[in-house]
C-alpha cells in the first residue's frame, strides 16, 4: 500500500519532498520513496532491521557480482569443522552439521574486505539461519520443533546460501535498474539523501533534518499481542558481528531472547500506572472505554495495552519534532482483540493526534493478504484488516 500513498501525497507536497519512517522494519517505505525521488530517513530498534535496510537502500556496483563469483568458488573448498559461535542453547536451536556449515560461511564472509558486500552476505546468512535452525518458521515466537522433525531435517546452509545470494543479487540489480530508468542514479549513487539509523524512537529520532511526509506502520498492539520481531531476529544476530552493523548500537541483544521486544513499544512495565492511565485516558476516550470493559482480574492485560499506547504517544511527540509545517502523516494500523475485546487502534491514534492538533485527512481500509502474521496468539485471534489513516498538520 505504500506506493500509491507516497505517489499520491508527494503531488501535494512542494518539490524536494522528504519522508520519515520511525519504525522502518525492512525499509519497504524507504525503497518506495527512493523510486519517487524523495529524500528519506528510517529508524528501527531492531539491529537486524537496520542491517537489512542498509543493504536494500545501498546502490551496489558490479563488484558484488565479482565478489560472489569468488565466494562461490571458495565455498566448496572449506573443510574446517570448527564452530565459531557459542551461545546459550546453541545445540537446541542448531544441529551440529548446521553449526559447522554456518561457521564455514561466516569465516568466508569475514574475508570480504568491502563492508557493504559483507553486509549483503550477513543478510543472506540471516535468511539461511531462519530456514535451517530448529525453530518453527510458522510463528515469529521461538518454538522448538519436535525431535522427530529435527531428526528428519537434513539441510545444507551452504546450498541455501548460494541459492539465496543469486536470487537477492538479481533483485538488487532490478531495483537499481528501475532507479537508473528514472534518472535517479549518478556515478553509482542515489542522487537524493537516504539514511537509516539504529535507535529507540520512543527516546529520540536520530536525525537533525526535517521532513514533510511520514509513512509508517508501528506494531499494532501491546508487545504481548503483536508479532515478536525481536525473537524472530535473535538467532541470526548471534552469528552476525555488531561492529559490521553499526557501532552506535548500545543494546545488549544477544543474552536474552526477548531483549529487543522488551525495548520496543509496550515491551516494559511502567511503574506509575495510575499517572499514565489518567494521562492517556484524557487524550483518548476510546482507550478509556476499552480499559473500563475489563474487570479487576483482567486489568493486567488492559494495562499492557495502555503501556503500548503511552509509548506510541511519546514516539509521536518525538516524530512531530522532526516534521515541517503542513506535513502529511500516513499511518497503517490494525485493530487487535485482547480477551475478545477490540483494541480500536485506528480511533485511539486519531484521538492522540487530534490532541496534538493533527487532523484526520482521510482513511482507507484493506484486507491483509500477504503480510506474514500468525493466525492466533496466546491472547486471542489476530486481525485480518488494516486501516490506512492519513493526517495533515
Amino acid at each position: 500500500m505504500q506506493e500509491p500513498i507516497i505517489k499520491t501525497l508527494i503531488d501535494a507536497l512542494p518539490g524536494n519532498s522528504s519522508m520519515i519512517d520511525p519504525f522502518m522494519g525492512a525499509s519497504s517505505t524507504l525503497i518506495t520513496s527512493m523510486r519517487y525521488g524523495i529524500n528519506s530517513f528510517g529508524q528501527d530498534i531492531n539491529p537486524l532491521s537496520l542491517l537489512i535496510s542498509q543493504v536494500k537502500t545501498h546502490i551496489y556496483s558490479n563488484s558484488l557480482n565479482e565478489s560472489f563469483l569468488l565466494f562461490e568458488k571458495r565455498i566448496n573448498k572449506t573443510r574446517s569443522r570448527k564452530v565459531d559461535v557459542n551461545f546459550k542453547n546453541i545445540d537446541k536451536w542448531f544441529k551440529r552439521e548446521v553449526q559447522i556449515e554456518l561457521s564455514q560461511l561466516r569465516r568466508l564472509i569475514f574475508e570480504e574486505e568491502d563492508l557493504y558486500i559483507r553486509k549483503f552476505y550477513w543478510v543472506t546468512l540471516a535468511e539461511v539461519i531462519r530456514l535451517t535452525n530448529n525453530d518453527r518458521t510458522s510463528t515469529f515466537k521461538m518454538h522448538i520443533r519436535t525431535q522427530e522433525e529435527i531428526d528428519k531435517r537434513n539441510l545444507s546452509p551452504k546450498e541455501y546460501f548460494l541459492r539465496i545470494c543469486k536470487r537477492s543479487i538479481k533483485d538488487i540489480f532490478e531495483v537499481k535498474q528501475k532507479l537508473i530508468e528514472n534518472n535517479l542514479i549518478e556515478d553509482n549513487n542515489y542522487i537524493y539523501d537516504v539514511e537509516v539509523a539504529w535507535g529507540d524512537s520512543k527516546k529520540q529520532i536520530n536525525t537533525d533534518k526535517k521532513y514533510n511526509l511520514l509513512v509508517t506502520s508501528p506494531p499494532y498492539g501491546d508487545n504481548h499481542t503483536t508479532v515478536t520481531y525481536g525473537q524472530f531476529s535473535y538467532l541470526p544476530l548471534q552469528w552476525i558481528p555488531v561492529e559490521d552493523i553499526d557501532s552506535n548500537i548500545t543494546m545488549n541483544y544477544l543474552d536474552v531472547i526477548q531483549e529487543i521486544d522488551s525495548r520496543s513499544l509496550g515491551g516494559k512495565k511502567h511503574d506509575k500506572y495510575i499517572e499514565i492511565e489518567e494521562k492517556m485516558f484524557a487524550k483518548s476516550k476510546t482507550l478509556k472505554k476499552f480499559f473500563n470493559n475489563f474487570n479487576s482480574d483482567e486489568r493486567m492485560k488492559a494495562r499492557k495495552v495502555v503501556s503500548f499506547i503511552y509509548d506510541l504517544d511519546v514516539t509521536i511527540d518525538n516524530v512531530l519534532d522532526k516534521m515541517l509545517p503542513d506535513s502529511f502523516f500516513a499511518w497503517t494500523v490494525g485493530n487487535r482483540n485482547v480477551n475478545n475485546k477490540e483494541v480500536k487502534n485506528d480511533l485511539i491514534l486519531t484521538e492522540l493526534l487530534q490532541d496534538k492538533n493533527i487532523k484526520l485527512f482521510t482513511d482507507l481500509e484493506r484486507d491483509i493478504l500477504s503480510k506474514r502474521m500468525p493466525d492466533k496468539n496466546n491472547f486471542s485471534k489476530t486481525m485480518s484488516k488494516e486501516k490506512i489513516l492519513i493526517f495533515k498538520g
